[in-house]
């Protein structure tokens, strides 16, 4: 077949384009291709592994109910092991720490929430789990252990609760003038008709002048 002079041009440059670039092209192709496989298949094994948490959770849900410490401790421990890239393992220690604490079982309950506290990325669910650790603490009469763990970082949002706890750990404490400074702080954390302002206001008047 005849090609014209301009044809011939064309030709001719998409030849040399290819001979310089097209192994790199069809590599970068492949590369595209493995890894868009690769993403499409870790997608299948995530919803794999959340799908066998869930019937995990399940049995933790069901256990705690009865109030079966070690059924919840056995199946979530299992979460944390085997399915720990779960929301279901995050939610399985923090229920199992609540089991243990109504069971005062105190060591198994922290054990629990220092697991969220370590290995957990979601900012909310380890201010819940420093949360309940100062509560173990202040139980234990183990104040400034307590207060270390007001102390730590957390998300704005949970700035009146941490202030609100640690007024109840200087109030323990017998320190009557840091419960109150911590207890105005709160309420000014506080945005609107909160419910906890009255219990935290109530507190506040406890302590008098």
């Amino acid at each position: 077949m005849a090609y014209d002079l301009q044809e011939q041009e064309q030709i001719d440059s998409m030849k040399a384009f290819w001979q310089q670039w097209g192994k790199l092209i069809s590599g970068a192709v492949v590369a595209i291709s493995v890894a868009y496989l690769g993403y499409k298949a870790f997608g299948y094994y995530q919803n794999a592994q959340a799908s066998k948490a869930a019937v995990v959770f399940a049995d933790v849900e069901q256990a705690a109910q009865s109030q079966d410490l070690a059924k919840v401790k056995s199946s979530a421990g299992l979460l944390q092991s085997d399915y720990s890239s779960t929301a279901y393992a995050a939610d399985a220690a923090l229920l199992a720490a609540k089991v243990a604490f109504e069971k005062n079982d105190l060591a198994t309950a922290q054990a629990q929430l220092s697991w969220v506290v370590q290995n957990v990325k979601d900012e909310s669910m380890v201010a819940v789990a420093h949360l309940r650790l100062a509560t173990i603490e202040l139980d234990q009469k183990r104040y400034d252990a307590a207060i270390a763990e007001l102390g730590q970082a957390h998300p704005s949002a949970f700035d009146a609760l941490f202030l609100d706890q640690k007024g109840d750990v200087h109030a323990a404490k017998g320190d009557k003038a840091a419960a109150r400074d911590a207890y105005k702080a709160a309420l000014a954390k506080l945005v609107g008709e909160s419910p906890n302002r009255q219990f935290i206001q109530t507190k506040l008047d406890a302590l008098g002048g």
